[in-house]
């Protein structure tokens, strides 16, 4: 029988380490811009958290880098919603890309 600590020992719960991630993006007629950003890989429980709970539908894509992507060397600086939701749509698709990257969702 599996018990919590096999689990536990054979990595079955989702580190709150953030995950480190090197990204390239282009703002308006600039070259490419490369950053370094650190993207939390979601539990379950995050996963309902940004996805099942609420009713509001607008602005998801502005929730979920508020929460899931952190900056600075450490990874420890937070990303404000009002932050999110003024991004530069290069930078922002950049990091959903990497939040897609860790947390194991398709490639379009």
């Amino acid at each position: 029988m599996t018990t919590m600590k096999e689990l536990r020992a054979k990595g079955a719960l989702v580190s709150d380490v953030p995950v480190r991630k090197e990204i390239t993006f282009k703002l308006d007629g600039s070259d490419d811009i490369t950053a370094v950003i650190h993207v939390k890989k979601l539990s379950v429980g995050d996963h309902e958290n940004l996805f099942l709970t609420g009713t509001d539908d607008k602005n998801r894509t502005c929730k979920l880098i508020a929460e899931t992507i952190t900056l600075g060397n450490d990874g420890k600086e937070k990303i404000t919603f009002k932050d999110a939701y003024q991004l530069h749509p290069a930078l922002a698709g950049a990091m959903l890309a990497a939040f897609n990257e860790v947390n194991g969702a398709k490639k379009p």
